[in-house]
């Protein structure tokens, strides 16, 4: 005689979980020999040892329900978590720094180009060699004034410079040059008016979201380590490329006015597009040129009313605006975790892994005392005038904000406005279209900027975080454009011819448009009115049947008997006209 154990498995739903019980009944098998002696009687004992399914199902429930009361709920868990954060209130401020557009770097005559072979870029002063000292690059305090003037800042006619001290294998100096104790510009304010990016709370008069300027601060850049792996993975050492360093930077800091991983990626976009407008920086974030850091806190209802702030901690060099919205909720979402259990939130310096979407410890934080702020014995204060500041006033260009303003104002919509004013050439190519296309309203251009050129010229040139129209052909000019668009406000071509000829155009068809048009559509659109009411009888009399439907109510069918038309026409037709031409015949026949 010998015992076997039957294994029953059976999987019980309970909401949107499920829970798997794994039954094992011990079953009493008979010897070889009352097997072969009766088969029947040894089936019949076999019956009476394996429990029914009954049995089964009420067995497995109650361990069901057992094992259920265990688990915690998902749901309920999600909604304490939703409960905790809405408790407390995200506070952000940012610092960005940028690299201005400047032939040289800060301090010293090595050209500030990006790219490069390593270390092709560096003069003595970069490399912190002996005996060297630093000359302050006009061409980049100009650009600051612009940017704080831009930002409604004040410039401050009397700044000076700082030496902030840190040791990095990358800086030389064992200092980095900056401007701690008296900023090239104080206080100003960033307006997000972009559509959908407000919030309540934080709107300025006119609905913009309004994030408030502490500084705006010259400062040199550091140059770059590069780890170099081993044949186990492992890092075998560190090459240092000084390319980097003494670049030129100016670095934003904001308020803590931010509530939001959205609203902390709207702000740096706008400064982002105030930088390209000012010709301040090229603000590419992929290439390093546009670096944020975000400085995350959260704090209660009763703490905002104190005015008091929790601690906060510091996430470095973001490089995307969907990596800062990612990192500010995980990081809010920590800090609310850490106090909901009795912790406490270190201030400390981290890393966001876009893999895993979660922040990383670099460091703990340093405080101002530990880099020992001294100022910079080799550059006198620099002072400036009143008239050196009114000089870069008279020169200032359109802003972003007001070039979306100035596009809503004219009846663009605000979706494909903020479209338009996202890179300048992108508005300068707009502008130059309106000027040469006659009649066409503001928003038809702006429509088929946005959608049909820039669309275009993204799938033509591949997805690239550059200008889109950098690569745009010479035959897709906004002036040829303008015209194209000015002839189908005549109503000589339709929108879909448009779209047509549009496709010669980028590939880069240079000939007449006229001649375009008459290769690519036939001709002009058909405007001689006898010309579309003929071809629209010989429809309506070739479809009796849509025609009976159409007029005992069933009105889709009208798109059936437009489609005919246009493709008699092949594609020549007005459709509007087509519609109120095929009506008129079809209500003449009683």
């Amino acid at each position: 005689m010998y015992l076997y154990t039957r294994v029953m498995e059976s999987r019980v739903l309970y909401g949107n979980f499920s829970v798997t019980s794994i039954d094992r009944s011990i079953v009493r098998r008979p010897s070889p020999v009352a097997r072969r002696s009766s088969t029947l009687a040894h089936r019949a004992r076999r019956a009476r040892t394996i429990m029914s399914a009954a049995s089964i199902a009420r067995r497995v429930a109650h361990r069901a329900s057992r094992a259920l009361a265990s688990v915690p709920c998902r749901a309920c868990a999600s909604t304490a978590v939703d409960d905790a954060l809405a408790r407390h209130e995200t506070v952000v401020g940012i610092e960005i720094h940028a690299r201005l557009a400047t032939r040289s770097k800060l301090f010293s005559g090595a050209p500030s180009a990006y790219g490069g072979g390593a270390n092709e870029r560096v003069a003595p002063f970069d490399a912190a060699l002996p005996g060297t000292l630093p000359v302050l690059n006009a061409g980049a305090v100009a650009l600051a004034i612009k940017l704080g003037l831009a930002l409604k800042g004040e410039v401050q006619l009397k700044s000076s410079f700082d030496r902030k001290h840190y040791f990095y294998a990358d800086l030389p100096h064992g200092y980095q040059i900056t401007q701690q104790r008296a900023p090239i510009v104080r206080g100003g304010e960033v307006v997000v008016v972009d559509a959908g990016k407000t919030r309540a709370g934080g709107e300025g008069g006119d609905g913009g979201l309004r994030i408030g300027i502490e500084r705006v601060q010259l400062e040199m850049d550091t140059g770059k380590s590069q780890a170099i792996d081993g044949a186990d993975g492992s890092v075998n050492g560190t090459l240092i490329d000084l390319n980097r360093a003494g670049q030129a930077l100016v670095e934003i800091v904001s308020e803590p006015d931010i509530r939001s991983g959205e609203d902390t990626a709207a702000c740096v976009e706008s400064l982002q597009r105030m930088l390209r407008y000012l010709n301040v920086s090229d603000a590419n974030m992929e290439e390093g040129s546009l670096r944020c850091d975000v400085n995350v806190s959260v704090r209660t209802a009763d703490e905002r009313a104190r005015g008091v702030y929790g601690e906060r901690v510091e996430i470095k060099n973001l490089n995307s605006l969907r990596s800062i919205v990612r990192a500010v909720k995980h990081e809010a979402k920590r800090h609310v975790d850490v106090i909901e259990n009795g912790g406490k939130v270190e201030r400390e310096t981290r890393t966001f892994d876009a893999n895993t979407g979660k922040t990383i410890v670099l460091r703990s934080k340093e405080s101002l005392l530990d880099y020992r702020f001294t100022p910079e014995p080799d550059l006198p204060p620099l002072v400036l005038t009143a008239a050196d500041v009114e000089a870069v006033a008279n020169r200032m260009p359109e802003l972003p904000n007001d070039a979306y303003q100035r596009l809503v104002d004219h009846g663009v919509s605000p979706s494909t406005a903020s479209i338009i004013i996202a890179f300048p050439s992108t508005l300068k190519y707009y502008d130059v279209a309106m000027e040469h296309c006659g009649d066409a309203k503001p928003a038809d251009v702006a429509n088929f900027v946005a959608n049909e050129i820039i669309g275009a010229a993204r799938k033509d040139a591949g997805a690239s975080h550059k200008e889109p129209l950098a690569t745009l052909p010479l035959a897709a000019s906004s002036r040829r454009i303008g015209h194209l668009l000015g002839k189908v406000a005549e109503g000589a071509l339709s929108g879909r011819m448009a779209k047509q000829v549009l496709e010669s155009l980028m590939n880069s068809d240079e000939r007449a448009l006229s001649e375009i048009i008459g290769d690519v559509c036939g001709g002009s659109q058909i405007s001689n009115d006898d010309e579309l009411k003929s071809i629209c009888q010989a429809v309506v009399n070739d479809k009796p049947e849509e025609v009976a439907l159409l007029r005992s109510g069933k009105n889709k069918l009208m798109s059936a008997l437009v489609g005919e038309v246009m493709k008699r026409t092949q594609g020549r037709a007005n459709p509007k006209e087509v519609s109120k031409t095929i009506q008129d015949i079809i209500a003449k026949l009683g």
